[in-house]
Formats: C-alpha cells, structure tokens, sequence
C-alpha cells in the first residue's frame, strides 16, 4: 500500500545446527486458528449485512479514519469494531514500534525454500495478529520485469512459477494466524514512474493535464503465463484481499477494470474475497464499483462510502452490487475466524517473541555464493589471522537504522529497501559489528575503512604492518524505494572504484553485494584479485550475523538468484517507460526466457548459486501420479479457507524423481530446478520453471528429490478457446542448477 503524504520511508548459530531445524520443521502444520470455509464466511456475512441500514452498508466501502493505514467503518450495535489494515509485506510497518523488520520477499525467494517461505509467513502473521492488526497488506508479487523497478525488493523476483509458490505459502503462513492477507498490486504494476493520476511531469512539453498514471498495454497470454499466475497461487490458498493498483491495463484503471476485475480475478479464478484500492488507486465512485472494486482506501475523497447512498436511490447502482461488496468485505472476517476472541488493537504492543531466530535463519539461507576462486571462502581463522573492512555498506548509517539521505548518499547497511514496504526495525546488526565480535571470539586482527571516499586512508591501510597480505572484504550496495524507480544498476557511492582500488592492492578480494535487486558488477568481476563475490541480498536485520556466518564457514550459503545479472544493462530487453504506455512487447520472453530466446550469455544465471560443497545427480525417473498420490499432495495444501475453484489446474500429474547426492566434505544444501519444454503448439519459451527443492544434505548423504508438474505446469493459455490447453507431443525437462544450459544435471522427455 502506498500513501505518499504518509508513507515511512522509509551469537553464531552452527551451520548443522540451522539445517537441522529446516529439516524437522514441518510447514504442514497448521496454527490454533479455527478457521472456516469459504461457503460459512458467506452465510455469516450476509446475515450480517442483512442486519444493516443502506446508509451503513454503503460507509463500509470506503474507509474511515483511524490509527491504521486504513480502517473499516464499525458498526458498534452488532459488537462489530470494525477492521484495521497495517503494511507491510515484510513485517508490521507504517513506523509502528516493536516490530521484526523481517528479511523481505527479495530474499526469503533466493532461499528457495517453500519451508521458509512458509515460516517466514508465520511469524509475519503473528505479529500483525499480536497488534490486533485483521488484514496485512502482503504479499507483494509484481514481477521483476524491469531491473530498475524502485519496488523489486519487496516482491519474489523475474519467475511467475517461484513468485507464485512464494505467494501461495505466504497466504497460507499469515492467514493460519488468522490475518487476511492482502495479494498486491493487482495488475502489472512493474515501474514507479508515471504511476500517479495528476499533472504530467512532461505537462509543459506534452500539454498532458489527467494522467490517470502509465497504462501497461499487453496480450491476453502474456498477462495469463506471467502476470496473472503469482496472482492466481494467492486465490487458490485462499487469500482473503486482493489489491488493485495505481495503473491502467490496457487503457483502463486497475481499480475500475472490468476485464481484470470481474473477468479474469472473480471470474475465472473464482476469488470470493475483496478487492480494495491501493491507497488513493480509486478514481471514479461508481464506475469503480461496477468494475468491481469493493472498498477503497483509505477513503475521505467521496468516490465510494456515503456517496452511494444517493447512487442506489438514483438507481446509478444496485443495491445487490453494493450488498456484495458488503460481503466480500466481511466475509474474510469470519473465515478466520477473526469475530472470536482477536486481540485487540495496539499498533506498539510488543509481538516480536523470538522471531529474530526465524530472520536470522532466512537472511542467512537466501546469501548467494556467486564467484569463490580456488575456494577463496570460507575463511580459515587458523591461517587467516589478518582481515580488512572496507565501505560505508559495512556499517550502520550515520543517523540511525533507516536509509535517510540523497539516493547517492547512503552510508550504512541496508536491511530493506524504501516506501510503505518498509519496517521500522527494532535493532539491526551491521556486518562490521558482527566482525569485530568474531574477532575478539577467534582471536583475528581487523581494521577497516568505513569512509569509502577517504582513498588517503584506505591506501594507507594497505601499509599497516601484517595488513599487507590480508584478507579484503569490501562491502557496496544499492538501494531503491517505492515511489521512484533507480537511475542505474550501479553500486551507491561509486562502489566500483571501491572494489578496483582495493582489488589493485589487494590480492585477496571479496566483495559482498548488499543490493534490492540487479546490479552491473562489470567494473569488477574480472579483476583477477577479486577471488570471492557474495551477494548478501537484504538478509533483515540479521544482516551482521547471518553473512560473518556464511563467510567464516558456519553455513555453507545455499541461495539462488532470482532474476538474472546481465553483463550490459540492455540485455535485459525491457526499461523503464518515460511515456504513459508502458508496451509489454516482449510477451512471455521475460528475463532467463528472453537470454535463451536471443541467446544472450548472462554473467549469472537466474538459478544460480554456489556452494562450499559438491553434488552430484542421478537415477532420473518420471512416472505418472497415481490417485493416492494425488489426495495426498492436494491435501498438504489445502485449508479450510482455500480456493477450491480451480483446483483441477492444481492436479498433480507427473512425478520427476532424481537422487542427490553431497559428494563434498562439508554439509550443505542444493537446489534443483526443473525446467519444461513445450511443443510447439504451446508457443512458449525453450525453457520454462516448473519445480524446484532446496535439499540439505550432510557430507556423504545422498536423498531421492520428487519434483511434481501439476496440469497447469505442463498447459499453457489458449487464447482462442480461454481455457489452460495441454498441447499434444513431446515436453523435453531438464534438471539443474540454474537457467544456464551448462547447468543442466539431468534430461528426460515425456509425451502427451
């Protein structure tokens, strides 16, 4: 949710330790929530609605002031306290106190880890529920479809298939708390720029006056495959909310379309819950409504709420409309369970428990081992007694825990990235903190550099008697935030030169990349003296701990990219657009899928991620799943409150099962991706994510990995006949460890 006038912007753990806790947990079990199908939320909301006046069914469709971010009207005669709606996706936001400023979607999705994803989601849910907060508004699953996009941190990266696993068990982790979650920004809301209703920037050069924000323009296929999936995971786990965003598809409002609204999202994918608007998203009252917008925030502008009244009595819209828009409100309410003993409401209360445990354990899981030259990391505390810290992104910020200052002027560790998105965290711990700690507990000598424009000190540090042959960590970053999009893919603080100064005099560089999402490493990731480089992502307010554990061997880093890091910034193939028609021309050829279809060489993969151990795969199988097979993989899913519309799509059909193997000395985890070819009826990219495990293996194990295709992984959208078509033929799949075809482990074709 956004509202610019009032958005914020904003100890060693064992590695064995850590897999050992992954492995027992058990993301099947539900918490103490009762919750209801959706058919009883219905019936308990329309006989609440039935209770109601006109005038205070039409006041619910807009909100109210309040202490939240927005607030449902009450109605005190039926004991009903109305409902409050808190940001963020990452955590309780909008500047409350005690609040986990948790690992944001960016990085709990380079985990790979649909346990995670879903623990993650639990301890979220519970801090909101903790607060007495009713609905949460995440999660946010806008593709990465540009590099540039201020807001690609908080969503689940460039993969309809990986963001919408990472949707379906956030839903199912907040809402088995009993919190709504809130699916956002409903539809193809992929750039900051132009995204408000006003006055043109351009107003003077183009005498453009209304803009009702950039229109995205695109087919029926493309918005099918890519857009609409993640979307469509968080309707079939059950999501309470979906909201609509700033933009225009196809030439007409989000918050007022028709085809997205009432066609594809409470049509087709049968979603039984509200849409709300994104704050300040509704443009007109009733067109709106019969678009099917069903409540809009955070209200005070008379679209919808009062001024319906006199639309029903002029007959503009029927009374049925808005008792359904009543409903859909009220009726996640009920579905979990939320008018039986919910806390109430203090935004300050204190929720946090030990969900430092759980933040830590994902920041530490999503940090990317990407170049580790003659196994450079992790270091020997034994041998390697001498280490130099270079770069302000190694400490905290001059004035405190946020990112405040000029886009080019951040001086600190970043733990998330800007906007609605953001939690204020409670603490943080930066990396150099966390270092001098090691040090005084392994007995190695430290001195760094925080001032990464001081070139007189950091030339001198080289002279340092027993520096000269030291280990250099160099730490860049760089930082986005809703509300605008980045200028660049470059490091903040000319980073560049940081790491080619210090690479020129040291022969042992590693470079930890703390970044929102791409960056153009080109300057550097040659230079023969840079021997490791980690991307630590946006590990939350663990930062410190979670990568001294990865780069001292305490846990062995398993993460994967979730987007892929090009080598010219225009090898991307999409940007940012400066007009007000944002053109998907690419289609379904998005990211790793573009790289295959223009054979263009990334630098790294999407996928990709290495380890301080070595796996080897065998014994490929695909077989066909059997009814017994199926109940049960449906049943580990499924919820009371879930979606069972579509459920068909969802049938698994085939199993790929495979053994791997740790054949290294050292515990770690590995990540298959399975990847599909279609026929080519399908028309679709020569390769497409269609599976994926994070399996943790002690040295030596060996574990037999089943990957299931359900029947909308092997369909694709048939825009002749509407419908997720299977095409007849041969489907080729790979098994590897990154989009890279050098990557691939394991082949087999199946026919159909």
């Amino acid at each position: 949710m956004v509202n610019d006038w009032l958005s914020v912007i904003v100890f060693t753990i064992c590695f064995t330790a850590v897999y050992s806790a992954v492995i027992q947990s058990n993301h099947h079990q539900h918490g103490n929530v009762q919750s209801r199908s959706w058919s009883e939320a219905i019936k308990l909301a329309k006989d609440f609605v039935a209770q109601l006046s006109l005038e205070e069914k039409c006041n619910m469709t807009a909100g109210v002031p309040g202490p939240c971010a927005g607030t449902v009207y009450p109605v005190s005669r039926l004991n009903f306290h109305g409902m409050c709606f808190q940001d963020s996706p990452s955590g309780v936001g909008d500047g409350v106190q005690f609040a986990t400023a948790f690992a944001p979607g960016i990085q709990i999705a380079a985990t790979w880890d649909r346990d995670l994803f879903y623990r993650r989601a639990v301890a979220i849910g519970k801090e909101f529920r903790g607060k007495g907060v009713h609905f949460a508004l995440g999660p946010m699953m806008n593709i990465d479809r540009n590099a540039l996009h201020g807001r690609n941190w908080e969503g689940f990266g460039a993969d309809p298939y990986l963001s919408g696993e990472n949707s379906f068990f956030y839903v199912q982790g907040v809402q088995d708390q009993g919190v709504v979650a809130t699916a956002k920004h409903y539809i193809c809301n992929e750039q900051e720029t132009n995204r408000f209703y006003g006055l043109s920037d351009n107003l003077l050069t183009t005498g453009e006056i209304n803009s009702q924000g950039y229109s995205a323009n695109l087919d029926d296929k493309t918005i099918h495959e890519i857009y609409l999936w993640p979307f469509a995971a968080s309707v079939a786990a059950g999501a309470g909310s979906i909201m609509c965003s700033y933009n225009q598809v196809n030439g007409t409002q989000a918050c007022q379309n028709d085809k997205t609204l009432n066609g594809l999202l409470k049509g087709e994918l049968g979603f039984q819950g509200n849409v709300m608007s994104d704050w300040g998203a509704t443009k007109t009252g009733v067109p709106s409504a019969l678009g099917g917008l069903d409540i809009e925030m955070p209200g005070g502008d008379n679209f919808l709420g009062f001024s319906l009244v006199q639309a029903v009595k002029s007959g503009s819209i029927s009374e049925e409309r808005i008792n359904d828009m009543i409903v859909r409100v009220i009726a996640p309410y009920y579905l979990l369970g939320q008018d039986q003993d919910f806390p109430t409401l203090d935004l300050d209360r204190d929720a946090t428990e030990d969900n430092y445990r759980i933040n830590r354990e994902i920041g530490t899981a999503g940090i990317i081992l990407l170049k580790n030259t003659n196994n450079a990391l992790p270091f020997n505390v034994t041998q390697d007694k001498y280490y130099s810290v270079f770069g302000s992104a190694a400490g905290q910020f001059n004035d405190g825990l946020g990112p405040w200052g000029s886009d080019e002027g951040f001086n600190g560790a970043l733990y998330q990235g800007g906007g609605s998105g953001y939690v204020r965290p409670t603490y943080g711990i930066d990396p150099l903190t966390s270092l001098l700690i090691r040090a005084r507990e392994s007995h190695i000598q430290i001195q760094y550099v925080t001032n990464q424009n001081d070139y007189y000190a950091i030339n001198n540090s080289f002279n340092v008697r027993g520096f000269q042959n030291a280990k250099c960590l160099v730490f860049v970053n760089a930082w986005s935030t809703e509300g605008r999009d980045r200028y660049n893919l470059r490091a903040f603080n000319d980073g560049d030169k940081l790491v080619q100064t210090v690479a020129s005099r040291c022969m042992n560089t590693i470079v930890v990349v703390n970044s929102v999402s791409q960056l153009n490493i080109e300057a550097w990731i040659d230079h023969p003296n840079v021997v490791g480089v980690v991307w630590s992502g946006l590990p939350g307010s663990e930062y410190g701990p979670a990568i001294v554990d990865v780069l001292f061997g305490d846990y062995n880093p398993g993460g994967k990219l979730v987007f892929t890091l090009a080598r010219n910034d225009s090898d991307f193939g999409t940007n940012i657009t400066e007009s007000y028609n944002s053109n998907y021309t690419e289609g379904v050829f998005l990211d790793y899928r573009h790289f295959d279809k223009n054979n263009i060489a990334p630098r790294f993969a999407f996928g990709y991620g290495l380890s301080y151990t070595t796996f080897s795969f065998s014994q490929l199988d695909i077989s066909k799943v059997s009814n017994s097979k199926q109940s049960a993989y449906r049943q580990r899913r499924i919820r009371p409150y879930s979606n069972m519309r579509t459920a068909k799509l969802y049938q698994p059909v085939y199993d790929v099962t495979f053994t791997v193997t740790n054949t290294g000395k050292r515990d770690g985890s590995e990540v298959p991706q399975l990847y599909l070819g279609f026929p080519g009826e399908a028309e679709q990219p020569p390769k497409v994510l269609r599976g994926f495990e994070r399996v943790y293996l002690a040295a030596g194990e060996s574990k037999q990995v089943t990957l299931t295709l359900t029947q909308k992984d092997i369909s694709y959208w048939n825009v002749v006949n509407q419908k997720w078509t299977t095409a007849p033929g041969t489907y080729n799949f790979w098994v590897a460890t990154s989009a890279d075809k050098n990557d691939v482990k394991l082949q087999g074709s199946f026919n159909i």
